[in-house]
């Protein structure tokens, strides 16, 4: 079997591409009709034999996720998808709802709700120290349900599995690591979609190691789970003070503005002098506006972004050299804004690093995303430092502003209708510096700031510290499979 790799899906011209090495592997016509008889090369991945080797090497007795688990399920596996039809209500009457990509996000809140007359809810609803694979679209993440997880109605499109006779995060670290990762993706199928079934899992094979060291990485596991849980807490409190502190009650849909009554038909007017020559409807809808004159009923007067904050700054698009994870720097995607932790982190070359220091992220700066999905607003932490910074996220700073409070005014409605208001673009979404300029905030005294940002600092730390203890668990593991495999 062959597989050929093109670095980044670029173009390449007939002489280059004859000067690929192909990469070839060879296996044994058994694998064929012990799994789903398929002649995709992809589901005979390299990585994966490789990965199955090394795990097989680790002395003691072995066994299978399929084996040491209770239940692999997903809700639609035996039956229409249609079975689960949505049916959305407003906050107070339903339970929330999260979808595969927002399972993954810090802070967790849902924008969502589920009817919890849905004959199927309880189907959706995950109970806590169970394990969660995403398996359509990025499949392949893993993820532990904590007790703030536990409590949301959770997408069809993740695979449930029970841990019963192993530890949930021992287990939770194999399918983490480098070895479990290409065992879990290579069952994927779909041309266009990629999606997983719960026999894709079953088979993994599984090391027991000595109880000790399975204990001690499955503590570390749990222990991360606990700082994301309180990290959420915390972010959710910085919100309800940023609200106090500003003297005004959080923004929804019965602050907007319609004309008449909003309940027939959702209507608004506006004044010719208002149109800034925009004349495309979304950009005049009330939200806005009715934002900001509520923002105007606060205690503080309000100001732009662009006063409060000396640098805003969109860097100019460039050519990426990617590397390896061992040879390059890490580099932050926009679409790894707001995940608890960044997955599937590509590395640039450090050339191109040298070339460009001003690509590099500094701790304190808050970014935000300027392309493809618009607002997502993230606070660059410890082990964010010196990343290498996508050029589709605006970089904010300013030594005497608390960016931690801006990075909450930012996260709010408040902050984002405005941000989203300007978007423009007939495909891609996009904005510009002035847009993020003129973003309207409330001029708080620095003392009022800190009680917000220091809240948001220590959650994002809290972050970093999960993240730190997940990467110990995961090592562990590895090098427990790799050691095992040497003379």
């Amino acid at each position: 079997m062959t597989d050929t790799l093109l670095n980044d899906s670029q173009f390449v011209d007939a002489a280059a591409l004859q000067k690929l090495t192909p990469r070839t592997f060879s296996c044994d016509s058994k694998f064929l009709y012990e799994g789903d008889s398929r002649f995709d090369s992809t589901s005979y991945s390299a990585e994966a034999w490789r990965a199955i080797e090394a795990i097989e090497s680790v002395p003691g007795f072995r066994s299978t996720v399929g084996e040491l688990c209770g239940t692999i399920w997903h809700p639609v596996q035996n039956q229409a998808r249609s079975n689960f039809k949505r049916i959305y209500v407003d906050k107070e009457h339903g339970v929330p709802f999260l979808g595969s990509r927002e399972m993954f996000f810090l802070p967790l809140r849902a924008e969502k709700f589920l009817s919890k007359k849905i004959p199927k809810l309880q189907d959706l609803m995950v109970p806590e120290s169970w394990l969660l694979i995403s398996r359509s679209g990025t499949v392949g993440n893993v993820l532990y349900v904590n007790k703030i997880l536990s409590k949301h109605a959770l997408t069809d499109d993740a695979i449930r599995i029970q841990p019963t006779k192993v530890l949930g995060g021992y287990l939770y670290a194999l399918l983490a690591s480098k070895f479990g990762q290409p065992l879990v993706t290579t069952g994927g199928y779909g041309s266009t979609i990629s999606h997983l079934e719960p026999k894709h899992i079953s088979s993994i094979p599984v090391p027991l190691v000595d109880g000790k060291i399975q204990q001690m990485i499955h503590d570390k596991i749990i222990q991360a789970y606990e700082r994301r849980d309180e990290a959420n807490t915390l972010l959710d409190e910085a919100d309800a003070e940023l609200h106090r502190v500003m003297g005004v009650e959080p923004f929804d849909g019965s602050d907007v503005e319609y004309f008449g009554n909003a309940q027939e038909v959702k209507a608004f007017e506006i004044d010719s002098t208002e149109l800034s020559e925009r004349f495309d409807a979304t950009n005049h809808v009330p939200l806005v506006r009715s934002a900001v004159h509520k923002l105007q009923m606060a205690k503080y007067p309000l100001t732009t972004l662009g006063r409060k904050c000396s640098e805003i700054t969109i860097p100019f698009r460039f050519k990426r050299n990617y590397a390896t994870q061992e040879q390059g720097i890490p580099y932050l995607l926009p679409a790894q804004l707001g995940l608890f932790r960044p997955y599937g982190q590509k590395a640039i070359a450090a050339s191109q690093v040298r070339e460009n220091p001003k690509y590099l992220l500094r701790q304190g700066q808050v970014l935000l995303t300027t392309d493809g999905t618009v607002g997502r607003v993230h606070l660059v932490t410890r082990r964010m430092h010196n990343s290498f910074g996508s050029n589709n996220m605006a970089r904010i700073w300013d030594a005497h502003t608390d960016m931690g409070f801006v990075y909450a005014f930012l996260a709010t409605p408040f902050g984002k209708l405005q941000v989203c208001r300007e978007i423009y673009g007939g495909v891609v979404d996009h904005i510009n510096e002035p847009h993020i300029t003129s973003v309207q905030i409330p001029d708080i005294p620095p003392a009022e700031q800190r009680h917000v940002g220091d809240t948001v600092r220590e959650a994002f730390e809290l972050r970093d510290q999960a993240n730190d203890l997940e990467d110990e668990a995961i090592g562990q593991i590895e090098r427990l499979i790799e050691n095992a495999g040497r003379p």
